[in-house]
């Protein structure tokens, strides 16, 4: 299950669909009807998964982990609004968020703009005999987040942490591959929700 739509996501891509076209027997909005963030994501995906979408997501339990990090905690209700209006569309393996769901996926972009990091994590990285190096971004909380780490041959996980292109401090990883803004050592620096 791809993650592709709008802020950050949440909701699967799957095979072709004609999206303007309603489920049937669906109004297609809808509210989180008292579910928790977590059990709507878990009903959507597992329904995708039952339909036989084309890139159905193997392991719902990570899926929705990773969904409800990216929602953050302050936005897991507005998560669950739509991930709750979607729903009714996964038989039709949808590309993109339905029409009819657009406003509670506006609100959620909108949450995660203002209380968490909207649009994702931009990650590169590589390495080899001589060292490995990672860099993290994302825009969190308004504002660019992101981590540089070196790690030469043999030796310690270093990182310079910037906000807004400013150096706001550094620290080290005893784990290489523990590079993000939100779960990196630079968390002591950022911290993030």
């Amino acid at each position: 299950m791809t993650l592709c739509v709008g802020a950050m996501g949440l909701l699967a891509a799957c095979g072709s669909v004609d999206e303007d076209k309603e489920p049937v027997g669906s109004s297609g909005a809808g509210g989180s009807d008292g579910l928790d963030a977590r059990q709507a994501c878990m009903n959507y995906c597992n329904a995708v998964n039952a339909n036989g979408c084309e890139d159905a997501e193997s392991d719902c339990e990570d899926f929705c982990d990773e969904a409800m990090e990216d929602a953050g905690a302050l936005c897991e209700d507005k998560a669950a609004v739509l991930f709750t209006c979607a729903l009714p569309y996964a038989s039709t393996c949808p590309r993109d968020v339905p029409p009819s769901c657009e406003e509670q996926m506006a609100a959620l972009s909108t949450c995660m703009e203002t209380h968490g990091c909207a649009g994702g994590e931009l990650c590169s990285g590589g390495g080899g005999e001589d060292g490995d190096t990672c860099s993290c971004e994302a825009t969190c909380l308004g504002k660019r987040h992101e981590m540089r780490c070196e790690t030469p041959a043999g030796g310690t996980t270093t990182c310079v942490c910037l906000v807004d292109s400013v150096e706001v401090g550094t620290c080290e990883e005893p784990l290489p591959d523990l590079c993000g803004v939100k779960k990196g050592c630079c968390q002591e620096f950022f911290n993030l929700p």
